[in-house]
């Protein structure tokens, strides 16, 4: 399986797209997460009101322990005092823990909006580039040079040249082809296959029919 481009020029643009696609990711991805720890910071307001809460109900227990040991009414006293500041509590519990929550919801959805807002239209881009040249590089490697190894008679360079040549004849735009040969047409309707095989070969990242050793 090919990854990159034989062709140097392809090859270079590929792995320095690669490479940048990376470092893209790398960087958004780390701002997404320090936004989210930034804001995440921020739910200790829910837990300062929720231990608030708990402060109360744990001072309650603790007055309730003291009164216990009063005579007679100690023990009624106490349960009194525990459910009151229970009851006291209990609300600041709540609101503080779904506060905290809540908070940390809200800074998640910001961090991944954040890298979502930076990458998406990246990868909108890269990906079906990038993966439109893996695939039609890995065809190109099956039909040109699988097909010699599959066959009893192997079809000769000659003749996958004049196939190759007629496909860029037929399929690339004229710049493409003139960026090869000076006289496309001429060449096609002489024979002379080399060049016009080196440009189809080109659009599909090959340096050469047979696989460079």
């Amino acid at each position: 399986m090919h990854i990159w481009s034989e062709r140097p020029g392809s090859r270079a643009r590929e792995i320095a797209a690669d490479v940048i696609t990376l470092l893209w990711l790398t960087i958004w991805i780390t701002l997404g997460i320090r936004l989210y720890g930034f804001l995440a910071n921020l739910a200790g307001a829910g837990r300062f009101v929720r231990e608030g809460g708990a402060g109360i109900t744990s001072a309650g227990e603790s007055i309730g322990s003291a009164l216990e040991g009063i005579p007679l009414i100690g023990e009624g006293v106490a349960t009194g005092v525990r459910g009151a500041l229970a009851g006291a509590g209990a609300p600041f519990i709540a609101f503080g823990t779904d506060l905290e929550r809540l908070l940390l919801v809200i800074s998640a959805l910001l961090g991944l909006l954040l890298i979502a807002a930076a990458l998406v239209p990246w990868l909108n881009r890269y990906l079906p580039w990038r993966i439109a040249k893996w695939r039609r590089l890995n065809a190109a490697v099956r039909a040109i040079r699988g097909s010699r190894r599959a066959r009893r008679e192997p079809i000769a360079d000659s003749a996958l040249e004049a196939l190759l040549a007629s496909r860029a004849i037929h399929r690339l735009e004229y710049d493409e082809l003139l960026e090869f040969t000076p006289d496309p047409f001429g060449d096609w309707l002489a024979g002379r296959h080399e060049l016009l095989a080196q440009a189809e070969l080109d659009r599909v990242g090959l340096r050469a029919i047979s696989a460079p050793r």
